[in-house]
């Protein structure tokens, strides 16, 4: 059986590429022993060399540029003293000693009107150093200093977003209710009526009239008179009737003419003695909001609508009409559609650059899309003013007046070095046995509505983090990540982990995946989430963003991105040396601790080899 490889081994070897020329993977054991040898051999010569130097008289052949004579200089051997004073004695006539020195009356020597805000341009250093360490102004002279470069391109961007197309926007609208007046006028008809017994009178009968009470038609009034003084009413002579005083008559009023009488009235030929007209008012709701009511874009507020008008006693048609309220007001919330866009300072930004669109539409086949999402990408703002830089005479570099030496041999493939080894430990540390994957990242979302005032999801927007500040926010409860993350987040409804993920993407730990409508209204997109894969370091980040279009790994739609790593396979088959690592140079430059990454070359060294001498005892068929 053979043995089992190493997984993690296997991971290890595209990142070694970087560190180590391609022929060493094939080489020996013993070959590379030799090489390791060498070099052992080659530095304890190099510094047996050094050492002996402070031993010996200086000359040119040890000392490059020295102009002094054995002769003069002897005298200083032995005596540290006599060495500082006569060093103190020599530079302070040396014009560029009073250039870089702080609170030197000389510093004046830089004309402060030719002080820029720049940034540092170690490539302008490194393209001609021997200019810059010598202080060489544009005539060929020396002893000057040179400013720097002034580079006002920004190094880093982030993807803003905008949005364009339909709004729909809550209004107020009301509407009225009131209480019309209605005035009606009947005619009204009196009738005397007698007991059916009465005898010789012209009057009806009660059994006449009877059924029109019921009805409703005919009411009595009140009135009642002798039958005497009836017929008088009526237009009779009561002297003829002899019994006209033995009854009484009673008056009806009735709404219709009838025909109920025994004899009609001399004066009006009719059964009735008067003629009126009586005037009713009555008053009516007259519901003036059955538009909105009926409106599916509309919605009531309150239960209860607001009186305007009333408690009040009004005259109409001679008749007091009294009403505890004649009008109300009704409110309703009503959504309406507009045309709307918030990408007006990106388009005016000179720095910004359109890159794409997204249609935020839940249905992007149904036709033309309704909103849709704009995607910049802009500079992320710059916190704190660039610093001026100058290089003196010699050695000397400056900012603000805070100097330093400039290493001659630095080199430019020392950045990828650490990157590389970097790459490695982390490799080594997200590392998941149990899939056989590395760089996994985590799915982190944040809500914010279309044309909205609340975004939680501001990001780079606001400026960059260090991860030592951004550290401390993450770790340090919720009094903490308030202060750190966006001021206005802490104003609005964003929650926690929204918070949270401000922070991460400005420490530069999320890759921004895209947008996705969250909620809707008929529609039309009126709240997104922002979907983002946050790793455990800008390096993993960066890895994950350069390595996936090497080999043809997509990222999913924002709707459904999980943030997966890469399989053995796949990270396999990256190319390092093609990515750009630019973004994290200078944080490893400054973490770099030399006996730790030599600690750690080694480390791999002792992977590679084992790797290669567990191959090497399978293919010779070793069981």
């Amino acid at each position: 059986m053979k043995p089992r490889r190493d997984p993690l081994s296997a991971l290890l070897l595209p990142i070694a590429a970087l560190l180590f020329a391609p022929a060493a993977f094939g080489q020996a054991a013993g070959e590379m022993d030799a090489a390791h040898k060498d070099g052992i051999d080659t530095g304890k010569t190099m510094r047996s060399e050094a050492s002996s130097l402070p031993d010996q008289q200086p000359t040119s052949d040890t000392i490059p540029g020295f102009q002094g004579t054995p002769d003069n200089l002897g005298n200083l051997f032995g005596s540290d003293d006599k060495a500082l004073s006569a060093a103190a004695g020599g530079a302070s006539s040396v014009a560029e000693y009073g250039v870089v020195r702080q609170g030197d009356a000389n510093k004046s020597r830089v004309p402060s009107d030719q002080l820029t805000s720049i940034r540092t341009r170690g490539d302008e250093i490194n393209a001609e150093p021997g200019a810059f360490a010598l202080g060489i102004d544009a005539n060929g002279q020396t002893g000057t200093c040179r400013e720097i470069t002034t580079e006002t391109s920004p190094t880093e961007f982030y993807e803003a977003t905008c949005n364009i197309g339909a709004k729909v926007e809550d209004v107020t609208r009301t509407c009225s209710i009131t209480m019309a007046p209605e005035v009606s006028s009947t005619a009204a008809y009196k009738y005397y009526v007698v007991p059916d017994s009465a005898y010789g009178t012209p009057f009806a009968r009660y059994a006449s009239i009877q059924p029109y009470v019921s009805s409703g038609v005919c009411k009595p009034t009140g009135v009642s008179k002798m039958a005497c003084a009836a017929h008088v009413d009526y237009g009779w002579t009561p002297a003829n009737n002899k019994y006209c005083d033995d009854y009484s008559a009673t008056e009806y009023e009735c709404t219709a003419d009838l025909d109920i009488a025994a004899a009609p009235s001399p004066k009006t030929g009719k059964s009735w003695h008067v003629q009126s007209s009586t005037t009713t008012v009555t008053t009516k709701r007259v519901d003036g909001c059955g538009a909105l009511a009926g409106d599916t874009m509309c919605t009531q507020q309150s239960a209860e609508d607001v009186c305007t008008q009333g408690p009040e006693t009004r005259i109409i048609n001679g008749v007091p009409v009294t009403e505890a309220c004649w009008a109300w007001q009704r409110s309703y919330t009503c959504h309406q559609i507009t045309q709307a866009t918030d990408c007006g300072d990106f388009e005016a930004d000179p720095k910004c650059t359109f890159l794409r669109d997204e249609c935020l539409d839940e249905d992007p086949s149904g036709g033309a899309c309704k909103t849709t999402e704009q995607i910049y990408s802009c500079p992320v703002p710059v916190s704190t003013a660039p610093q001026k830089e100058y290089v003196c005479g010699g050695d000397i570099y400056c900012v603000n007046g805070v100097c330093q030496e400039i290493e001659r041999d630095a080199s430019d493939e020392l950045k990828d070095a650490l990157v590389a080894m970097g790459a490695m430990d982390q490799a080594q540390k997200e590392f998941d046995p149990d899939n056989l994957s590395l760089f996994k990242g985590a799915r982190e979302t944040c809500h914010q509505p279309i044309f909205g005032l609340v975004n939680c999801c501001a990001g780079k927007v606001s400026g960059l983090l260090t991860t030592a500040a951004g550290l401390s926010a993450l770790a340090g409860g919720p009094a903490v990540l308030a202060g750190v993350a966006t001021q206005f987040l802490t104003l609005f409804l964003c929650s926690t982990q929204e918070k949270m993920l401000d922070v991460k993407d400005r420490m530069g730990l999320c890759h921004f995946v895209g947008s996705y409508c969250s909620s809707s209204f008929l529609g039309i997109c009126s709240t997104k989430r922002k979907t983002y894969c946050c790793f455990q370091s800008k390096l993993t980040r960066i890895l994950q963003e350069q390595g996936r279009p090497q080999i043809g790994k997509p990222w999913d739609k924002p709707k459904t991105e999980q943030c997966l790593g890469f399989t053995i396979d796949e990270f396999s088959r990256l190319d390092l040396s093609k990515m750009d690592f630019t973004e994290i140079y200078a944080e490893f430059l400054e973490a770099a601790k030399l006996p730790d990454e030599a600690q750690m070359a080694a480390d791999i060294q002792t992977k590679i080899r084992a790797y290669y001498q567990e191959n090497a005892a399978a293919s010779t068929g070793g069981q």
